[in-house]
Formats: structure tokens, sequence, C-alpha cells
């Protein structure tokens, strides 16, 4: 019954609604790490947390209540010191830190004051950095409990409402799931969807997400904090509250860590690294000594020399391999694809938006590794908000103003000279100097001569796993020929061309007659000036004999062009001249 006291305000009789207004301040209680407090119109404690009554008390100090009446919302972000505070007995030693409070209303009448409250400085500290996010939480709370207060929809089950709890759990800033007396998974936010596609986990039950032991536990009613579980394939961090009416468990809340660690099928990217040449071993050196630094780093090097597999190993070296390692090709994006792609959206931010939003490439690495492939294709817009991101660590959704806090280390690979693409203006000087701190260039396989046959050998073997084929070594021939090649495809064009060998080989051995026939003739790599005669003089003679004193990678040509006092990019005309005028480098 509602009837109109005094002054405007409604003496709503909120027993009529307990059951749903005690689920709703348990269900944002325990996801956003508060305590919450309602007040009727006559200033009296209805309800509230555990924590909430053990550090305030029931006494209420009701000129503060009115004042949040009058005004709607309040803030009190320096409790003791504020003009509501006058004549409260915890003026001088308040236990609160921080504390919202917002007037709940039934139509355009008081109901009464929803207070969203946090007694530590971690909670202090996370509200004033994201006051919008829980006014506006506060706000949506108020409002469900208003509109229920006109409908008088409150009931005995704890699924009666699924809309209204629904909403109340996408509050929450981690995965939510609300369960039955009997783990029946009823209700689960985006986040939590999130997850299980992450998971691949289609499941309706408790006991078909989590280990038994740890379900039983849950159904004892034992909450659980921060408990280490295995979901699917991969492992995270549960914390769970029986929700009990009458004295009898009626459902379960299961909050869900936001970091998880997904093992990777292949550990031993580090192994994967085949080779013994002085080039190859001195990248493994640097890959132990950077692995669990945090600063940005920038793999460059020619198509094909194993930029991801290197990333792979600096993640695997490092103490971030229990989290995500993410891997975004930057030129397989469609551009009007590419910042949602990244960082992901709210519900409504754009036309065909899904319902519910989407979290970004860049939110799923949180704890590990983003590894951002091919960076020099990054669109130009895209790239002040991946700066942004390395400047501050914060992440915005596309149609969000919430911030998200950021723990990734991100690894950038390219095979483009991105100085250069900074002088044509095809990439932002600023983002390059912030990715560029340590920058780790890959040898070409024709530097690295002594890994040819290893790297053969060693794929020959993973391809017998993989297929139905007699080839079983590699002639001393085949490895002549193997050798003498100049490998512009690197790596990549080695493992093509032993599967192709593999498939068609009809003995157990490799023969030179088994390669293909441009393997054979031992054509000269696209990316190497064959010596012809020099059309510009001794100056043309002198950049073949440079190019073969420091080699054709980056490094050797940057080497090259400060010898000859020129340029890289005249460097690299003169190089083009040198090749027929075919534009290749």
């Amino acid at each position: 019954m509602i009837f109109v006291a005094e002054k405007g305000t409604i003496m709503s009789d909120l027993e009529d609604i307990r059951l749903s207004v005690e689920r709703f301040v348990t269900a944002v209680s325990n996801s956003m790490r508060l305590e919450v407090a309602v007040f009727d119109s006559d200033s009296q404690l209805f309800y509230c947390t555990p924590t909430y009554v053990k550090k305030k008390g029931r006494t209420v100090h009701a000129p503060s209540l009115r004042e949040v009446m009058e005004n709607g919302n309040v803030l009190v972000n320096k409790p003791g010191e504020m003009a509501s505070c006058i004549g409260c007995r915890f003026k001088t030693h308040c236990p609160s830190t921080i504390e919202i409070l917002c007037c709940i209303r039934a139509d355009t009448r008081i109901a009464g004051v929803l207070a969203f409250t946090s007694f530590t400085k971690e909670g202090q500290k996370r509200i004033t950095e994201n006051t919008s996010v829980y006014l506006n939480a506060i706000t949506e709370l108020a409002n469900m409990i208003g509109s229920l207060l006109l409908s008088r929809d409150g009931g005995a089950s704890p699924v009666n409402l699924d809309a209204n709890l629904l909403a109340s759990m996408e509050l929450c800033n981690q995965p939510m799931l609300l369960t039955d007396a009997h783990g029946v998974i009823l209700q689960y936010n985006q986040l939590a969807a999130n997850l299980f596609r992450v998971c691949d986990i289609s499941t309706t039950s408790l006991w078909q997400l989590f280990p038994h032991s740890v379900v039983k536990r849950i159904m004892e009613g034992n909450n659980l904090y921060e408990k280490s579980v295995n979901i699917g394939d991969a492992t995270t961090k549960i914390s769970t509250r029986a929700i009990v009416v009458d004295d009898q468990v009626t459902g379960f809340f299961i909050r869900l860590s936001d970091n998880l660690y997904k093992p990777s099928k292949d550990t031993s990217y580090f192994e994967g690294i085949i080779g013994s040449s002085p080039a190859i071993t001195h990248v493994q050196k640097v890959i132990k000594r950077i692995a669990d630094s945090p600063t940005p780093v920038l793999i460059t090097g020619e198509t094909g020399t194993g930029k991801e597999l290197i990333a792979r190993a600096i993640h695997e070296q490092s103490s971030r391999n229990k989290y995500p390692f993410v891997a975004i090709n930057c030129s397989s994006i469609p551009d009007n694809l590419f910042e949602s792609e990244l960082f992901g959206y709210e519900e409504g931010s754009f036309t065909g938006a899904k319902k519910g939003g989407k979290i970004g490439k860049i939110e799923m690495a949180q704890g590990g590794t983003l590894f951002l492939d091919e960076i020099g294709e990054m669109p130009l817009f895209a790239q002040p908000k991946l700066l942004r991101i390395l400047q501050e660590y914060e992440l915005e959704r596309i149609g969000s103003s919430k911030k998200i806090h950021l723990d990734i280390r991100i690894i950038a690979a390219t095979n483009r000279d991105l100085a250069d693409m900074v002088d044509e203006g095809k990439f932002r000087s600023d983002l390059y100097y912030r990715i560029n701190v340590i920058n780790l260039e890959l040898p070409p396989l024709r530097a690295r001569k002594d890994d040819i046959v290893p790297l053969a050998e060693n794929y020959l073997k993973k391809l017998k796993t993989k297929m139905n084929t007699p080839l079983m070594s590699i002639s001393q021939e085949a490895n002549a020929v193997l050798l003498d090649y100049d490998w512009p495809g690197n790596i990549r064009q080695l493992q093509n061309v032993i599967e192709y060998a593999a498939n068609l080989c009809e003995s157990d051995t490799l023969m030179p007659s088994d390669l293909p026939e441009s393997i054979r003739e031992r054509e000269a790599a696209p990316g190497r000036p064959t010596a012809k005669p020099a059309q510009s003089g001794s100056r043309d003679e002198d950049i073949l004999a440079l190019l073969e004193k420091y080699g054709y990678t980056l490094e050797g040509k940057k080497k090259i062009a400060e010898e000859l006092g020129v340029s890289l990019r005249t460097l690299y005309r003169r190089i083009s001249h040198l090749q027929g005028d075919d534009g290749r480098e």
C-alpha cells in the first residue's frame, strides 16, 4: 500500500518488495565491490549489507537524508567535513571514505534514499576515478526500486524480475552469474557471455562449468573469495555469495575474475626458435633479457622471418604467460571495423552494434600480451587511440566514457620501414617513438646460412606428424642446393619448399630433383640486386660492394647510407635503379 504523507512524500511499505530489494542490493554490492543501504521516506534504515550495519549501525543522521530527498543526488567525498555532516555522531571519526546517495522516487513522489558506501581507501580511489559510472549505477538501481513500488511485482522467487536483475548485473565490470539453489544458471551478464565465448563453453549448470568439488562447496552455502578454478581449458578465479531468504538458500551470485589464463596448445615457442647461428643466438639472448619488462617491443624484419613466433616466445618467457596472448593482424581488419574490433563498443553506440556491446581485442589481452602484427598497416585515424593507450594504459569503448584500466604488454611487428613512413606522413611519429623503445630486428635467412638445414629437418619432422609421406631425410646434395639459395621469402618460403617435396617425393630421401624448379635454378633473391654493369660508374659499384659487406637488412642499408653520405630514401632509389627500376627493394 502506498499513501501520501506530509510534505509530498510517500510512506511506502517497502516490506511488500523486501525480497526484491534485498536481491538487488546483494547483486550490486557483490558486483561493484561496495556497501549498499536503503532508507525509507521516514529516514529509517530499511535494509543494508552486513558491513554497512557493522560500521555505521542502525542509527541514521536524518538531516543528510533530507538533503538527498531535496537535491536528488549527493556525493560525500569528504566525510565529516561537509555541511550535511553537522550534528552527525560520526562527524569527527566517520568510518566511510566516500559515499554516494540517491533519492528513490515512485513516479514523482519520494519513497526513500539509496546509499553506495565504501569504507576502504581502495574503494574511495575507485569511486573517485569513476564517479560518473557509480552515479549512473545508483540512479539506475533507485529507478528500479521506484518502479517496483509502483508495479508491486515483488515475489518470493529470486528470478521473477529477470530484466531488472540482468540490468543490475550489467553494472558489474566483471563476469557475473546468477543461479538457483541447485546450480542451474538463470542469468549472466555480457562479460560472462564473452568469457564463455572465449573458452568455447556452452552450459546451463555450475556442475558442468566448474569442478564438482568446488560446486559442492558452493551448494553447501560456503562463500568463496578469489578461488582458483578451471573453466574449460583455462583457469580463472571466482567469488561466490549465497542468497538466503528465511534461512534458506534460494540461489547464488558468482563473480568471475576478468583475468583469464588460457594455456597455449604449444607451450614451447622459445624452443621452437631453431638454429645456433650467431644472429639467432643473439635474438634468443635478447628475448630472455626483455621478457619481464613492461616496455613495448617493436620486432622488425623481412616477410617470413618468424616475427609472431618471437613475440609468442617473449610472452612465454615472461611472468604474463598465465594470461592471454592476443594477436591482431592490422592489415586484415577493414578500416570501418578497425576501432570496434580493437577497442570494443557499448550497446547502441552505432547502427548495427550488438545488443550488450562487445569487448575489444585490446581488452581481451588484459593481464597478458597484445601483439600488433603488421602495425605499419594500421589506419592513421586509429593511431592516436593506440598512442593514448600506450601513454595512459586506459581504454574507453566506443560509445562509453568509462575508463577501463589496462594491464598489458604491447609487442608490435612490421616488415616495413616505419621511419620512412613517418617521413612520408603515413605513420605518426609520436606512436613510432612510443613503440620503438626496444627494437628487435630479425635477421633474414640468407644471413644465417648455418640454420637452413636444421630448420628444414625440423619442419620435415613436424610434417610427418600431420601427413602421410615417405620422406624421412634430406640428402647432402639437396642440402647443398638449399644452402646455395638466397631465400627472399625466408623461413616461410623454406617451409613451403619442404612441404612441396613431402607431398610429391616418392622415396624416403629428398633429392635435388624433388625440389621446385625455381630453387634448383638458384635464382637470385628479388631483394638482392644482381651484379650487372653499373650505369652510374663507380658509385653503383660501391653500393654493390657495400651491400655484400653489410648485408641486405634494414640496419645494413642504414650503415651503407651513412657511409655514402646519402639518405636512406636515396639509397633505396639507387638500389631500385640497379634492379632495372622494377620498384623492388
